[in-house]
């Protein structure tokens, strides 16, 4: 195969000089000088995209990214023979500035989406909004960033028709473009946990002040580690953004409603624990407080206590 290649470039060589040869005999023709200096052009082209392409194949190995790269050379190329063989029937100085400033525009408009992602990734590897390894949500995409390169951004994907913070099987790619015009929500940054609640409703006749010491308890067991750890990665984040210094110990908020009370248990979780974690504390909370007589935990059911009279007539 690189005989063959190498074979193609001696033959477009040899051709070059004969056109050169030639030229020498007909220099007396500006119009055949001109049409000698075109099919030039286009053999040097030629020669480059062949060139260009051989590297593209043994430095490349992904297809996504190989098929973009070509396919965006192939296209710059094509431009710059046309402005160039442009250049050449176009002598005067303000033509060749239209020219070249039609010719730019062509190159904008035909490459604008891998500009755009080309742009999208310089600024992820310049100021790392992300890095592989962090959680990332963008729209409702969400998942852990596993690679990045210049064009796309590759995720596995959370979520979807998982009930919970926990992989679904899918990865999916981003283009980079996505940093200029949207928001990107990181669970792991500078901080990595976030906050969760989970909800226990209480009947009116349940004994809520002992349910509150007994939800406390359990979650403090199960959430302490994490304490510890985000309390000093909220010291350090203090250093480097002006912000509040937040509660990270577990609380418990209560809220009366038209049939039960709400006890709203806050905590603080490792957002890839978020599953684990909840289902550890539902498991606690149950043991305990399902054998008390005196709590019962509520639900959205209706009880018929009976009926108005009826009367029938004939």
């Amino acid at each position: 195969m690189e005989f063959i290649s190498g074979l193609k470039v001696f033959f477009l060589i040899l051709l070059t000089g004969s056109i050169a040869y030639i030229n020498y005999f007909v220099s007396y023709n500006p119009t055949l000088i001109k049409a000698m200096y075109s099919v030039v052009i286009l053999l040097i082209a030629y020669v480059i995209s062949i060139f260009i392409d051989n590297i593209i194949k043994k430095q490349i190995k992904e297809t996504r990214e190989r098929y973009s790269i070509r396919k965006a050379v192939s296209t710059v190329i094509s431009i710059v023979v046309f402005g160039a063989i442009l250049g050449v029937w176009l002598q005067e100085t303000t033509t060749l500035v239209v020219a070249f400033g039609l010719l730019s525009a062509g190159i904008a408009i035909a490459l604008q989406d891998l500009l755009r992602n080309v742009a999208g990734g310089l600024i992820i590897f310049i100021t790392k909004p992300f890095s592989a390894g962090d959680r990332i949500q963008v729209d409702n995409d969400l998942g852990d960033v596993i690679d990045l390169k210049i064009f796309y951004t590759t995720i596995m994907e959370i979520r979807e028709w998982v009930d919970g913070d926990q992989y679904s099987g899918r990865i999916f790619q981003i283009p980079n473009s996505f940093i200029l015009n949207k928001t990107v929500k990181n669970y792991t940054r500078d901080f990595s946990f976030i906050w969760d609640e989970i909800t226990i409703m209480l009947t009116y006749e349940s004994n809520y002040k002992k349910a509150q010491e007994i939800i406390k308890r359990i979650t403090h067991e199960i959430t302490v580690s994490y304490e510890e750890k985000a309390k000093k990665e909220l010291e350090d984040l203090g250093e480097k953004y002006f912000i509040n210094q937040a509660d990270v110990e577990e609380n418990i908020y209560t809220k009366i409603t038209d049939n039960w009370i709400d006890l709203h248990v806050r905590y603080v979780v490792d957002p890839r624990k978020r599953r684990l974690v909840r289902h550890l504390l539902s498991e606690k909370i149950l043991e305990e407080m399902l054998p008390r007589k005196d709590m019962k935990i509520a639900s959205a059911t209706f009880e018929i206590v009976g009926f108005p009279p009826v009367k029938l007539e004939r």
